[in-house]
């Protein structure tokens, strides 16, 4: 009886353990995903996978290449890719 409770508490678990690197990782670029999702663009799997480069710390922020790339390749105007990416730290 204990090893079906087991079981059974596993099962519910497994995708709220599962979840939460997924929800952490998009709560720090949420500035990224918000910026572009702000701009009239639908947010889906390519966003959020663009967004994850994390900005580079120079000075200031300065938007990470490989970001604003796969940004521009899925049709996000130039400018917009830029200025979400730049935001796309946490």
């Amino acid at each position: 009886m204990l090893a079906t409770m087991g079981v059974a508490g596993a099962a519910v678990l497994a995708p709220v353990a599962a979840a939460a690197p997924a929800a952490a990782t998009a709560s720090l670029y949420s500035g990224c995903i918000d910026y572009v999702e702000s701009h009239g663009y639908v947010v889906g799997p390519k966003v959020y996978a663009a967004c994850s480069h994390k900005a580079l710390r120079v000075v200031g922020w300065a938007p990470n290449p490989s970001c604003v790339t796969s940004l521009v390749a899925i049709r996000v105007r130039p400018e917009v890719a830029t200025e979400a990416c730049t935001r796309a730290h946490g």
